[in-house]
């Protein structure tokens, strides 16, 4: 049955209920509290009136039937909304401030009312599948302006972040964690591997050309120092034309065989080089002997005073870096990290296939966690409710709906009228 008088619903220009100050709330609240009593009174004023003339003029039985009826409509209205938040009159009626005494209970009801009604897992699945998640995120994350804030807001959290961890305790943590991965590498198998990428198809070849050219420039630029050498380790009786052909014969053999090696791509010395190098390679993939010996390496590397200071002060540098960065007005990471968020962005609304397997995943997880927790929601609810003072609570709850409520007592004071009225009239044509 709709109410004969409801409340006036906002306008586009009227702002929400949620929008409205206390003090806006309570004197809307009193305002129809002193229509929905003033109309009591003209009802019991009308009554009496009646009641006095009726004798004279016996039409007035129907306006004292509607009076009549109207204010017991009305009291008895007024009494059911004043029983939701206080005892009528301070007389501690049974039944009656039913907010206050049934507060605990209340917050219980609407703990297991969401639990039941809002959180079941239909419910979220309808919801969460009319809406394109990672679609509206990808929207989001294109704009421009979107990824430069939130580019901005990562990055000023970033000194806080890395400033609380400064304590000597997560500097240890740090220092202990990078010795540690690095002790765990096995490092003979990894450093064959690589040398083996590298001598890939003779690739180590001219690597050895480089190093003959170096021989070449190195013998060229010495050859002084070279005959001054042999001057000096000559014994004094040897003549100093013997010394010369020495040095002519050393310098010239040294150039005779560098320029046969280079010359010559299977030359003895180049194969040597070559089956050195598989067989340092093999003994780095296989060989115990080699593993042991690096692995010693790497210790005494790791317990070396200069490694164990870069590893303390490279968590320290590191940090400095990065905060220095952020806090200029080009930061690096910024603009890359503005980068990177808007790549994510437009990656993700060209591929409809990872959207798609995305959505599913985040809805499957919300409803994991809707799952597990709703229980735990429902009794936040309860136990936030049992927190609340209970005057407090009925006062809150009256100031949101009280207003509302007041149309109950008028509606009834006219709907009680008007029954009473046809009352009157039935029982005029009963007689």
């Amino acid at each position: 049955m709709q109410p004969l008088l409801s409340a006036p619903t906002n306008t586009p220009n009227t702002a929400p209920n949620t929008a409205i100050n206390e003090q806006t709330q309570r004197r809307q609240l009193h305002t129809m509290r002193r229509v929905a009593t003033g109309l009591l009174v003209l009802m019991s004023v009308v009554f009496v009136l009646a009641l006095w003339f009726e004798p004279a003029y016996p039409w007035l039985g129907f306006v004292k039937a509607f009076a009549e009826a109207a204010m017991v409509g009305a009291l008895a209205d007024w009494f059911a909304v004043t029983a939701l938040f206080r005892h009528p009159l301070g007389i501690p009626i049974p039944h009656t401030a039913i907010i206050k005494t049934n507060k605990d209970r209340i917050g219980e009801s609407l703990g297991n009312f969401v639990e039941r009604n809002f959180l079941t897992p239909e419910i979220i699945t309808a919801r969460l599948g009319a809406i394109d998640i990672t679609q509206k995120a990808a929207e989001w994350l294109v704009e421009g302006d979107n990824t430069r804030s939130l580019a901005e807001r990562v990055t000023a959290f970033i000194p806080d972040v890395l400033n609380a961890t400064q304590s000597a305790e997560i500097q240890r943590f740090v220092e202990k964690n990078i010795t540690e991965r690095f002790r765990a590498i096995d490092i003979a198998p990894i450093a064959g591997n690589i040398l083996g990428a590298l001598t890939a198809e003779n690739r180590h070849q001219g690597l050895f050309d480089e190093a003959l050219k170096l021989g070449s420039r190195l013998l060229e630029d010495n050859k002084f120092a070279i005959r001054q050498k042999i001057r000096e380790e000559s014994p004094w009786y040897v003549p100093e034309f013997v010394d010369e052909k020495i040095y002519e014969r050393i310098i010239t053999r040294a150039e005779e065989t560098l320029r046969e090696m280079s010359n010559n791509p299977d030359h003895e010395l180049r194969r040597q080089f070559h089956r050195s190098t598989q067989e340092f390679i093999h003994n780095l993939k296989h060989s115990p002997e080699y593993r042991a010996k690096a692995e010693h390496f790497k210790e005494e590397l790791l317990q070396h005073p200069i490694v164990q200071q870069y590893f303390s002060s490279l968590w320290n540098d590191v940090q400095t870096y990065i905060i220095n960065d952020v806090r200029q007005p080009d930061s690096a990471i910024r603009t890359q990290l503005e980068r990177s968020i808007r790549g994510f962005g437009q990656s993700l609304l060209h591929d409809d296939d990872v959207r798609q397997r995305m959505n599913a995943w985040l809805r499957q997880l919300v409803l994991n966690i809707v799952a597990a927790r709703k229980h735990e929601l429902a009794t936040l609810i309860a136990d936030t409710v049992k927190r609340w003072d209970a005057e407090t609570m009925s006062q809150k709850i009256e100031l949101q709906v009280g207003k509302d409520l007041q149309y109950i007592r008028i509606n009834g004071t006219v709907v009680g009228g008007l029954v009473g009225l046809l009352i009157y009239i039935l029982s005029q044509f009963v007689r």
